[in-house]
């Protein structure tokens, strides 16, 4: 709150109507009746301002600075109006006009008008007032025309005296310029509570110097990242004080500017910007913006964990991988042990055999597990639109980039995991630059000159044999290496047809009305199912199972309805004129006994069910 202290006891209903034009619920008006220049002196500087008029003025002006005394300005017409009142009141001829040293009076001029002599004293404080009054008495004088102090004085030795009284226009400019500069004061106090609140909330630490290295401020983040003591930094110190390493800034100069300079300031990895503290084109000092590595760092991988939880996280685990073979346990083990690993892994098999079930279920098993999974199909997109997507780019990289730019897959797969499948279809282009991000670890966005470092694992997937690809020329024999550290081959249905059953259990469930009864398969339709070659392997068994969910009839699936859908599926196809012949010759090759394992029947069981069906 700001109080204005009228220090003038005269015209206070004139003042009052005039301050309730002005009314500020944060700035009060105080009246003084008797004015105490001692008590002003020794009052809150910080929240008052004073109005004040003559010698009070003039001796409050040299306490209170920044325009905290404001002149009730005596003027050239309060003057000749004093005057005009002595000679109508005293007679008076010869007239002494006592005002502060800082009022200029016309003298020539009002002697000329007013037809009077005047003698003029400008008085610098109460005690040059005693001074004059000592020898006031040898002068000539008629009547003394002064201000409070003089009219005092006067009063004292018998002398004939007016107080300068001053006009409604004069205390209107005082008070209104009184609340101006109360206005002024509430809003930088505003500012300067909004910038400490930026500055100590500020995660940077921030120093500011002059063009000496002189400290001019600081934030409370400084001490924490340089790890110094509070009285390191104080203002006026020199900035060597906190480091001599900190000399090394060239404070002096006109454009000096600093971006992401690393510094080791006593063993603290330290990362410093600075920017120059321009006023009016010249340089008053600079500012610099100090961030802890360690904390970069850490925020930067909290970045992309909040990434990660946009959909960039693994699913499934290996708990979620169907069948309890012998192929597929083997398989299952080999890649918990990759999970335990951190070398590149490699995952061959056919379409459709859980390729990115398997990676996931790595990823989730891997130190990596709580850091980004980030899958790409490199057969799904032109090899222009690849490598941006690999790689990011940056702002006006090509026609239709986005504004800002664009973070790439390796980038936000950082200390993740990052799954390309179908890697054999890469082209050869990109398969180079993949190969540079492996062995450098770093990558460089399109259309950019930095270069960034990435900690990524990559899991391969392809469905082909690649050495083959690298015979013919389609494939490097080097990134292969890089890729093809740790192998996983995943074996396809047709040599797991025992977790058939199984697997089509859990499918139909998936499917299965919850209104409605449960479906059930009879022992000849799982049958059937294992009699297919399953070229699609899990992903066509589940198309099948989708399908015979739909077309079962009162909750049960027999060995016609897959039959059924066995034989719309070849009349729909296109198939060489072996594939039918093929599909017999692999059915014959199951033996009795193997079916019988597959149902979880005996064989006897299964030869009624066979002659039954015949």
């Amino acid at each position: 709150m700001i109080n204005i202290i009228y220090a003038v006891p005269e015209n206070h209903g004139t003042v009052d109507r005039i301050v309730k034009t002005k009314a500020n619920k944060d700035v009060t008006f105080e009246l003084v009746e008797k004015v105490d220049i001692q008590r002003l002196i020794e009052s809150d500087f910080e929240n008052n301002i004073v109005i004040a008029r003559g010698i009070s003025y003039a001796t409050l002006s040299k306490k209170f600075k920044h325009g905290r005394a404001i002149e009730l300005a005596v003027t050239g017409y309060d003057i000749m109006r004093g005057i005009e009142e002595c000679k109508n009141k005293f007679n008076a001829k010869n007239i002494a006009v006592m005002v502060s040293e800082s009022i200029v009076v016309e003298k020539e001029f009002i002697e000329n008008i007013l037809k009077v002599k005047l003698t003029v004293f400008g008085v610098r404080d109460h005690a040059h007032v005693t001074e004059i009054f000592k020898n006031i008495n040898k002068m000539e004088i008629d009547a003394i025309l002064g201000g409070l102090t003089v009219y005092r004085h006067a009063v004292r030795d018998g002398i004939n005296c007016l107080g300068i009284t001053v006009g409604y226009e004069a205390h209107k400019i005082a008070i209104y310029e009184a609340f101006s500069v109360a206005n002024a004061i509430i809003e930088e106090r505003k500012k300067s509570e909004l910038f400490k609140i930026i500055l100590e909330n500020a995660n940077d630490g921030i120093l500011a110097v002059d063009n000496k290295g002189i400290i001019t401020a600081h934030n409370e983040a400084v001490f924490k990242i340089l790890n110094i003591s509070p009285d390191t930094i104080l203002k006026g110190n020199c900035i060597s004080a906190v480091s001599p390493k900190f000399n090394e800034f060239e404070f002096m100069s006109d454009e000096y500017r600093e971006v992401n300079i690393l510094k080791d300031i006593d063993s603290k990895m330290i990362v410093i910007n600075t920017r120059p503290i321009k006023v009016d084109e010249k340089i008053l000092g600079t500012v610099l913006l100090i961030q802890n590595v360690d904390k970069l760092q850490k925020t930067e991988i909290e970045i992309r964990q909040k990434l990660s939880k946009k959909g960039l996280v693994a699913k499934y685990d290996f708990e979620d991988i169907l069948g309890n073979s012998d192929g597929i346990m083997k398989t299952i083990t080999i890649a918990k042990k990759y999970a335990d690993a951190n070398p590149n892994v490699l995952i061959i098999g056919e379409t459709g055999t859980g390729k990115e079930l398997f990676a996931q279920s790595i990823h989730k098993r891997s130190k990596r597990k709580n850091q980004p999974f980030v899958a790409i199909n490199c057969a799904a997109l032109p090899e222009q639109l690849l490598e941006s997507e690999l790689f990011g780019y940056v702002e006006g990289a090509f026609t239709g980039a986005t504004k800002g730019g664009k973070a790439g897959l390796f980038e936000l797969a950082h200390k993740g995991t990052l799954f390309l499948d179908e890697i054999a279809e890469l082209p050869m282009g990109l398969q180079a630059k993949l190969l540079r991000v492996l062995q450098e670890q770093e990558i460089r966005k399109l259309g950019d000159d930095k270069i960034i470092p990435v900690d990524v694992r990559i899991i391969a997937a392809s469905n082909v044999d690649l050495q083959q690809k690298v015979e013919d020329n389609k494939f490097r024999q080097d990134l292969l290496y890089r890729l093809d550290i740790l192998r996983l081959n995943i074996p396809p249905l047709r040599y797991r047809k025992n977790d058939i059953k199984e697997i089509t259990k859990v499918f139909l469930s998936d499917y299965e009305d919850h209104d409605k009864l449960r479906i059930n398969m009879t022992d000849d339709a799982i049958i059937e199912l294992i009699k297919h070659d399953w070229p699609g392997n899990i992903r066509e068994l589940r198309n099948i199972c989708e399908r015979l969910s739909v077309l079962s009839t009162n909750n049960q699936i027999t060995g016609l309805d897959v039959k059924e859908i066995f034989h719309s599926l070849l009349r729909n196809q296109i198939v060489r004129p072996d594939n039918g012949s093929e599909l017999v010759e692999k059915t014959k090759k199951l033996t009795r006994k193997e079916t019988a394992e597959m149902l979880g029947i005996s064989r006897t069981t299964l030869w009624r069910m066979s002659k039954s069906n015949q």
